[in-house]
């Protein structure tokens, strides 16, 4: 076996005990041990990675001389710091997805666990935040957008936005949250809603709807949870407007309108997964035109 196995077999925990001891007790391994320890030791300051990348960039496309120490390592040490790296940039990763714990904003992720074991599922465009440190003392959620909450049983907290605030004890229910559109959704157990100086206990299938300053109460078919976890917007008389809103949000496409009424009320729903079917989905039922541009990032919508 050589030594570029026997690196691999080591890293995988898969060396009898004399044969790791023997590796350990080369040249070689004391160099990867040396490297291990300067990761272990690693703190990750604060970091901008907009702007380190920006500069990454600048650097690159200006630098007039490239000096590579990757040729001057020896190929076993390679794969020993490149299985470190990865390691040390996935513990990064998986700590700044986290971060929640220390009251800053969670964006782009499609599950995250609360302090009390909660599972929160966020939509696309959507953010939450809340504090561990201060949780047994402050049970508060913030929420900017939409997300579906998983409560585990004999927990408590508040979600709160700018529109409203929900208590909950036990449950799963679905907040959404855009400008003037607030929406609260209960799948099981009660809910408690705050909103428009009014409170709202919610029971299983039933939906809470602040729309332009009016209230609306109504009850939904059986779900366990909404559309949008398996990657479908549904919609029940909203106006064009909200519609629109969220197919650039999961699209991340830019609508242009033309002599179309977007007060209207639309019912129905689009798929996450095909721009053309969804945009179909759309229009045909209100008899719309739509036209992608040809860098299929801005679709014009019009009257037929």
């Amino acid at each position: 076996m050589n030594n570029e196995d026997k690196i691999k077999r080591w890293l995988a925990g898969e060396l009898s005990e004399s044969e790791r001891n023997e590796f350990e007790s080369t040249e070689e391994f004391a160099k990867i041990d040396k490297l291990m320890k300067a990761v272990k030791t690693f703190k990750a300051p604060g970091y901008d990675v907009k702007g380190e990348y920006t500069k990454l960039s600048d650097n690159i496309l200006h630098s007039k001389k490239t000096i590579s120490l990757y040729s001057k390592i020896s190929p076993l040490l390679r794969i020993a710091a490149i299985f470190i790296v990865a390691l040390t940039i996935g513990y990064f990763s998986y700590t700044h997805i986290n971060s929640g714990a220390n009251n800053e904003w969670i964006a782009e992720v499609s599950e995250v666990y609360l302090p009390d074991s909660s599972l929160v599922s966020v939509n696309t465009g959507s953010k939450i935040r809340f504090s561990e440190r201060k949780w047994d003392k402050t049970r508060n959620v913030e929420l900017d957008g939409q997300a579906f909450f998983k409560v585990k049983k004999g927990s408590q907290f508040n979600v709160i936005t700018e529109q409203g605030t929900v208590t909950v004890l036990g449950t799963e229910f679905d907040i959404k949250d855009w400008d003037d559109y607030y929406e609260v959704t209960c799948y099981s157990g009660l809910v408690k809603v705050l909103a428009n100086n009014n409170e709202v206990i919610l029971k299983p299938n039933m939906t809470y709807r602040l729309l332009h300053g009016e209230e609306d109460l109504y009850s939904i078919s059986n779900k366990a949870k909404p559309d949008w976890i398996d990657g479908e917007s549904s919609f029940k008389s909203v106006p064009l407007s909200y519609v629109f809103e969220e197919l650039e949000r999961q699209y991340g496409v830019g609508v242009e309108t033309r002599n179309v009424n977007i007060n209207q009320l639309f019912s129905g729903s689009f798929s996450h997964n095909n721009l053309e079917i969804a945009l179909k989905s759309i229009t045909i039922p209100v008899n719309l035109y739509y036209e992608i541009n040809d860098n299929k990032n801005v679709i014009g919508i019009e009257n037929k």
